[in-house]
């Protein structure tokens, strides 16, 4: 069993969503790694799974990249660690910039756990995440419109490999897509990044569900997973509904500030797209750069995202096809 656990993660799974686009569809290259994180619970049976040995990078070696973890290096905090950049020199790693994690998952160079250290190593994303931009709209002049379509497809590239490519008879429901685990590079590539929480199903199967503790982030976790306990598919997709209107809105899923329905933006939006009152929400600094009939099919299939009932949300593969044909209403009609 666990040996193929093993197959199937690191030579199915495993590959990195490294997102590139052209004008007409979005591409996916799988030629890199990710990892889920550095234990993957299997639901047969809980069995931890170890990194292979050959990514394995000495102590030594960590600590010259990032300067023995100095502050000055120091660039965020996750869900499992603190985070620093570095440049790395190592093996076929010559001069890399590289994020390293230290443990208390962006493509995957390597790990160390000498010393009682627990240490991911991966590629620096060095546009950030895409949160900073909702957050603050004017950030670097701000994301364009064509920009922020382009990381919304990659986005929805990426979930359609987790659920539909990534193995034959299994799927990966990631559990928390939100627009700071969208990570940038240096092309504005989107990747989908941080899988410590993500779980894996069954696939062609018509119902597949995961029974799991309720996990994920606030204002973007599915409703009928946060009531039942069940995780599917359709509950990656809400999440995804919910960044798709920050894109459009230009702002974040929670703002604390407020203190009505604008405080989370599934009930604003929901509640603007029925009573076709989307101009009040949407962000000025892109609305002149949208073309209606665009703005039409994306804020369509960003509501559907948000239905409360799983059973009438579109699958990924119809939110991909539904925004391929509006970048070509957008960018080439």
């Amino acid at each position: 069993m666990q040996q193929r656990w093993n197959d199937i993660l690191w030579n199915k799974f495993i590959p990195m969503l490294r997102l590139e686009f052209t004008a007409n569809q979005p591409k996916l290259n799988e030629a890199d790694v990710m990892p889920l994180t550095n234990q993957v619970i299997i639901p047969d049976d809980d069995v931890p799974i170890e990194q292979p040995n050959n990514l394995k990078i000495p102590l030594h070696v960590i600590k010259t990249c990032t300067h023995d973890f100095n502050e000055r290096n120091f660039i965020g905090k996750g869900g499992y660690g603190r985070v620093y950049k570095g440049t790395l020199t190592w093996a076929d790693h010559i001069n890399q910039l590289v994020a390293v994690k230290r443990l208390d998952v962006t493509r995957f160079q390597g790990f160390c756990n000498d010393n009682k250290e627990m240490i991911l190593v991966y590629e620096y994303a060095t546009n950030g995440s895409l949160d900073a931009y909702l957050h603050d709209t004017s950030m670097f002049g701000g994301l364009s419109w064509p920009q922020l379509f382009k990381i919304c497809m990659g986005v929805v590239s990426a979930l359609d490999y987790l659920h539909n490519h990534v193995a034959e008879k299994h799927r990966i429901i990631h559990r928390d897509v939100k627009s700071a685990n969208i990570l940038l590079d240096e092309n504005w590539n989107a990747k989908l990044s941080d899988f410590g929480l993500a779980r894996i199903g069954l696939a062609n199967q018509r119902n597949t569900f995961v029974i799991t503790n309720l996990a994920g982030t606030y204002g973007y976790t599915d409703p009928q997973y946060e009531r039942t306990g069940f995780l599917t598919k359709e509950s990656d997709v809400y999440s995804l509904g919910v960044v798709l209107f920050e894109v459009l809105c230009g702002r974040l899923a929670y703002v604390s500030g407020y203190h009505d329905e604008r405080r989370f933006l599934h009930h604003l939006a929901r509640t603007c797209y029925k009573n076709g009152e989307l101009d009040k929400i949407i962000d000025q600094r892109i609305k002149k750069d949208i073309k209606p009939r665009t703005l039409s099919k994306f804020s369509t299939i960003a509501y559907r995202c948000l239905h409360k009932n799983r059973e009438e949300r579109p699958t990924i593969a119809d939110i991909a096809s539904q925004l391929t044909e509006a970048w070509k209403i957008q960018f080439t009609r």
